[in-house]
């Protein structure tokens, strides 16, 4: 499956189309849950190339989480070039059911256009210093600026599993080293006084306006209240710096 909208298709320097996916393993005829998380899941890219009238596609190896360290896995994995040959995996992981351990984002960086990848390991700041993030999508968006973005949430504290899913960021990612640069970071919208922290900032889109060049966010103000849920559907304009 998809991993929302973060795994969005890419197109390679070649002119393959390359497919970031989730892939939900068995055993003995059973999904396979090592974790004991909500769900367990490997992340690949499929690679598309044209052939005629046909689409042919390969795969990457899977990228597969620890148990003892993520207990959903490898989930809802986002992808970017950050040149020629090397592309750049960002994924979801969870301390779900074990909020002792840390909760992270994963990357992986292939070196050989997205065919093979890595074992995936916490990403963190180009200073090697660590970030909290909950079990939530995330995005890389590329810009004419040459930059490349992230777009998700970083937290103060460890999470646990799924929240809190604020505050919401953007940030940009050093192109060399595949790592966040922290002091690029800018923080987009939060909870807000008076709010309910179960406030979810996350399951978005986002795109670059190609007349303005700002990054454009679509995101619901989500509020997954017990008797109901409510939010507001909001539209951010973000200047790209």
């Amino acid at each position: 499956m998809l991993g929302d909208h973060g795994s969005a298709p890419v197109t390679a320097p070649n002119g393959d189309i390359l497919l970031p996916l989730e892939i939900f393993p068995a055993k003995d005829g059973k999904l396979y849950n090592p974790g004991g998380g909500y769900t367990w899941s490997d992340a690949a890219v499929i690679h598309g190339r044209w052939k005629g009238a046909d689409l042919e596609w390969t795969i990457s190896n899977l990228v597969q989480g620890d148990p003892a360290v993520t207990t959903r896995g490898m989930v809802e994995p986002t992808i970017a070039f950050l040149d020629r040959n090397r592309v750049l995996m960002v994924l979801r992981g969870s301390n779900d059911k074990n909020t002792k351990l840390p909760g992270y984002k994963w990357y992986s960086v292939s070196t050989d256009g997205g065919r093979t990848f890595p074992p995936a390991s916490p990403w963190t700041f180009t200073s090697g210093q660590n970030f909290f993030s909950p079990s939530a999508c995330s995005y890389l968006l590329p810009h004419s600026n040459g930059k490349l973005y992230w777009l998700g949430n970083i937290t103060p504290g460890n999470p646990k599993g799924n929240r809190p899913r604020y505050p919401f960021v953007i940030a940009e990612v050093d192109k060399v080293t595949g790592l966040l640069n922290q002091q690029s970071a800018r923080q987009i919208d939060t909870r807000q006084n008076g709010e309910n922290d179960i406030l979810t900032l996350s399951n978005f889109y986002a795109h670059e306006d190609r007349e303005s060049k700002d990054v454009v966010l679509y995101m619901t103000r989500l509020f997954a209240l017990p008797d109901g849920w409510e939010g507001d559907a909001m539209r951010y304009r973000i200047p790209a710096n």
